[in-house]
């Protein structure tokens, strides 16, 4: 164990688990600070695959809009569609900036990049479910 930065209290070193084990269960601890790199990494594939699974819902839910208007603020599925755009647009900035990792254009030249990986692990998800 190694003494956290700026106190006294213990940490468990980067990679190696953690005193009860380890386990994904432990990477749900503190700032996900428990868990082993593999646990870290699963949990990374399980939330991408889940926004990349929302994403393509709302996707279908809103195939139609270019065919409709959007709805006006007195419509019911206003707030719905603001919903629905405020959740996808998170998903989107996400997915971008994970694929600034790989490519060092500006996020501005690779959003479209983005999405079509963002709609790719999409249709994975739906195979593998």
């Amino acid at each position: 164990m190694q003494p956290s930065p700026g106190g006294a209290t213990p940490r468990t070193p980067r990679g190696s688990g953690s005193a009860s084990g380890g386990g994904l269960g432990a990477a749900f601890g503190p700032a996900l600070g428990a868990g082993c790199g593999i646990d870290r990494l699963l949990l990374a594939e399980t939330l991408g695959m889940a926004m990349a699974r929302r994403a393509a819902e709302i996707l279908d839910r809103h195939r139609d809009i270019l065919t409709r208007r959007v709805p006006d603020s007195n419509d019911p599925d206003a707030s719905q569609f603001a919903l629905d755009d405020a959740i996808f647009t998170a998903v989107l900035d996400a997915a971008n900036e994970c694929l600034g990792q790989f490519d060092t254009r500006p996020p501005a030249d690779r959003w479209c990049d983005a999405l079509l990986q963002l709609l790719d692990l999409a249709r994975y998800a739906a195979e593998s479910a």
